[in-house]
């Protein structure tokens, strides 16, 4: 059975329980939901699943220029009525919700993001232009400065759709911004034998005492964050932004009454001295540098947990109940907390050195670096925080731990693929314990930029070995068969159709690499034909159409039902779906650029939907799935989950980077082709880290008794060692592998081959799963893999299976011939 006739809910229809309970059809089988974990309790009134209709198809498996430097925030501070609340226009802004990300001095980017990318050609749109009946929440966001193009996977996406009460998830924090309230707690993560879940607390509640909030809204984004603003009556307003990786959530105040209440009891309520550790030597800046720090008090809570609060200027905490404190005067100024991890004592003593400063915009830069010999290949990956604790005014100072007391650096927390590249001398002397993420646990780090160094590892069109004679002769004859065979591709979904083109596009490829002319003649001709009706005449029966509500291209199906096409209409899986467009159109422009001139602008477009290289594109936004904090892209579109974001096949989303590389290159666009290399290696690397990790590095990340070395989906708040579409071992391996092409070597190594053979602690391995799944597709998969290690078993195995709709054997022969160990990070 061919692996298209499995029926896969995807992460639209079916969030898959804490226990992978959730039965995807009620018991007449018409209906599909979208459940949450039963740990997770939402707000009061969010509902916690939402009915879908069934797909009516099977689902297969599937830095740069700044404006000028601004004054100081917050001039009169330390009299404690500065207007703590920014205006509209303290800050301008590039059009749409993207963001303009400053030059960091001495730091070059792959290219300049703020400019006009040349895949934007200054053509009409090639797709037909539709409005989408899923409108937009005004209610949810300032629409003066964010609009179309619209953000769409973003991790805090949560806000601004459905009621926006959805949790986020700002590691290690989880956040809701109520309407009259922003609610912050510290989830605690359990690991079982084939999922890691975490509880979603609201620990805290901030608010008006008064109750004068009355509406929130997101005001601004950008590369890294969220910034949300509430407003109401009387001058009354609040004001957060959101990074990942913070240890403190602040909160700005404006002529409120602060209030924080609590689930817990409330213990014990300390004012703590305020201390400081300070780089001066004179004793009279020393005494200034305690004065101008905020005052702190740490509570302790009946569930054993202990939080710092931090206040500038200082707050006389009065507890008007048993989980209640309120201030004690009408207040502008900022609130800070932090959770004191599991170490409190010492914990405490690194947080109190770092309070009163926190991010107010954050940026990233891609920095292609190279030595002079060409033996090292790299990229600086640059994470550029602006904050309220500037010195003299100047908001793009950069602090690190060697150069400025802590009273104004930065306290953040790296994920273990950032400190598996990152230079130690910015990790917090004595650390922080007790923190963690989904991805496991997180390193203080202190300084507002943060750098790291990712290698680059090449992939071109070509395997990674040049094929012998024989070895040509042998795949050629496997050629003549699939070519005659397997391109008659009758998908009318963009998923499944894009796997058929794909693959003729492969097929393409590998006649050019065994010289095979005629095929490769006859190959080219079928890739025109099947792409004409798709971007040229646009008959095929689910035409693409170009969104002008959101800012994309969607299906016509899909628009108009989000369970169509796996909720492609509201962009879910575009990365998944185009990339194998984009592959097609790469092989294509590089054997024939006549042959590809009629396909060149839609592709442009689609390629411009999922991976958009410039900020200041008025029709698509920038980079639509990628997180560059997370290393990796999120494909859920606008679909709340309880869990947050998620993705579930990472070696699609290398995919679409790979075959964006390859697309750029065809071109002759060199800088767009670097950065999307850039974004490649890291997706890779991300990948090999949180979906491909080792037995124990398995257990450092998640935790006994989940230590596999495959996870089916990395989410949020929590993984799984299952697919959208079922739990057998076959469908966790192969998900993470497909497609294979010469960039599926950036993401499975020998060495993790090896060990994923064997037995696991709580998995037969994928020997045991390719020998259960038998001949099907799912098998052929695994078998390729294991041809890094063991060629001849490999070849006898995978050739007796029957191909996924989007392989064929002589791709299986290719790869498996042409594959050797590439050195990769770790």
């Amino acid at each position: 059975m061919h692996i298209i006739d499995f029926f896969r809910p995807t992460l639209v229809l079916l969030a898959l329980a804490t226990h992978g309970s959730a039965a995807p059809f009620d018991k007449a089988g018409k209906k599909l939901w979208m459940s949450t974990p039963e740990h997770t309790i939402p707000p009061a009134g969010v509902p916690t699943s939402y009915p879908l209709n069934p797909s009516r198809r099977a689902q297969p498996p599937s830095g740069v220029h700044l404006p000028s430097p601004k004054d100081h925030p917050y001039p009169n501070e330390q009299d404690g009525h500065a207007d703590f609340i920014r205006k509209p226009d303290q800050h301008p802004r590039a059009p749409g919700f993207q963001e303009r990300a400053p030059v960091i001095k001495g730091v070059r980017s792959a290219l300049d993001p703020n400019a006009q990318s040349p895949l934007n050609e200054g053509n009409p749109l090639a797709f037909k232009s539709k409005g989408h009946p899923y409108i937009p929440n005004t209610q949810l966001f300032d629409s003066s400065a964010i609009k179309t193009p619209l953000p769409t996977n973003r991790w805090w996406l949560n806000l601004m759709i459905e009621h926006g009460t959805d949790p986020i998830h700002p590691y290690p924090y989880v956040v809701r911004c109520l309407t009259n309230s922003s609610t912050v707690g510290m989830p605690k993560f359990t690991a079982e034998a084939e999922h890691v879940t975490s509880t979603q607390p609201s620990d805290w509640t901030i608010s008006d005492a008064q109750n004068r909030l009355t509406q929130r809204r997101v005001t601004q984004t950008d590369a890294l964050g969220v910034e949300v603003t509430w407003t109401g009556s009387g001058n009354a307003q609040m004001q957060s932004r959101f990074y990942k990786g913070m240890a403190f959530q602040t909160f700005e105040m404006q002529s409120m009454v602060p209030q924080l209440s609590t689930i817990h009891a409330i213990l014990k309520v300390e004012k703590l001295g305020r201390t400081v550790l300070s780089a001066r030597e004179n004793v009279a800046e020393v005494t200034q540098d305690v004065a101008n720090m905020p005052a702190v008090t740490k509570l302790t809570l009946n569930d054993g947990s202990q939080w710092l609060v931090a206040a500038k200027p200082a707050i006389d905490w009065t507890q008007t109940s048993t989980g209640k404190l309120q201030g004690n005067y009408t207040f502008s100024g900022f609130v800070q907390l932090a959770h004191l991890g599991d170490k409190p004592d010492s914990n405490i003593n690194v947080l109190q050195r770092y309070v009163g400063t926190y991010p107010t915009e954050g940026a990233v830069t891609y920095a292609q670096v190279q030595t002079s010999d060409g033996t090292e290949r790299a990229a600086n990956i640059v994470f550029f925080y602006k904050t309220n604790t500037a010195a003299n005014g100047d908001s793009n100072t950069i602090y690190n731990a060697q150069s400025v007391s802590p009273t104004v650096q930065l306290l953040t927390f790296a994920l273990p693929h950032q400190m598996d590249l990152m230079n130690s001398t910015s990790v917090v002397s004595g650390g922080l314990s007790g923190y963690r993420s989904s991805k496991g646990p997180l390193t203080a780090i202190a300084g507002n930029i943060i750098s790291y160094k990712q290698p680059l590892q090449q992939v071109g069109f070509a395997g990674p070995r040049a094929l012998g004679s024989n070895e040509k002769a042998q795949i050629q004859r496997q050629l003549l068969k699939d070519a005659a065979t397997s391109t008659n591709i009758t998908a009318e979904d963009p998923y499944f159709f894009g796997k058929g083109v794909a693959k003729v596009a492969r097929l393409l490829q590998i006649a050019q690499e065994v010289e095979d002319s005629a095929s490769a003649a006859s190959l080219s001709a079928r890739l025109v034909s099947l792409l004409k009706p798709w971007l040229v005449s646009q008959t095929n029966s689910d035409p693409l159409v170009y969104d002008k509500t959101w800012g994309g291209i969607v299906s016509t199906l899909g628009l108009s039902d989000p369970s169509m096409d796996f909720g492609q209409g509201r962009y879910n899986d575009h990365h998944f779906h185009y990339g194998y467009f984009l592959y097609a159109g790469a092989v294509l422009a590089s054997y024939d650029i006549s042959l590809f001139a009629p396909f060149r602008e839609p592709l442009n477009q689609l390629l411009r939907d999922y991976a958009n290289p410039s900020y200041v594109d008025s029709q698509f936004p920038f980079m639509r799935h990628f997180d560059p904090y997370d290393g990796h892209s999120w494909a859920a579109g606008l679909f709340t989950f309880a869990d947050g974001r998620n993705q579930e096949s990472s070696g699609e989303a290398i995919n679409a980077y790979y075959s964006a590389y390859l697309y750029a290159k065809a071109l002759g666009f060199q800088d767009v082709a670097s950065f999307y290399e850039i974004i490649l290696n890291m997706e890779a690397h991300s990948g090999r880290r949180y979906w491909h990790p080792m037995r124990a590095q398995s257990e450092e990340l998640y935790g006994k008794p989940f230590i596999h070395n495959t996870v089916g989906i990395v989410w949020a708040s929590k993984v799984d060692h299952v697919t959208f579409f079922g739990a057998n071992d076959e469908y966790v391996y192969g998900i993470q592998m497909l497609p294979f092409t010469p960039a599926t070597s950036l993401l499975l190594t020998p060495d993790w081959v090896r060990e994923a053979w064997s037995p696991g602690s709580s998995s037969g391995g994928m020997k045991a799963a390719a020998q259960a799944a038998g001949t099907n597709g799912w098998a052929q998969f695994l078998y390729s893999a294991y041809g890094m290690v063991d060629r001849n078993t490999a070849l006898d195995k995978a050739l007796t299976c029957t191909p996924d709709d989007g392989n064929t054997n002589t791709n299986v022969l290719h790869w498996i011939l042409t594959n050797e160990q590439l050195t990769v990070a770790a």
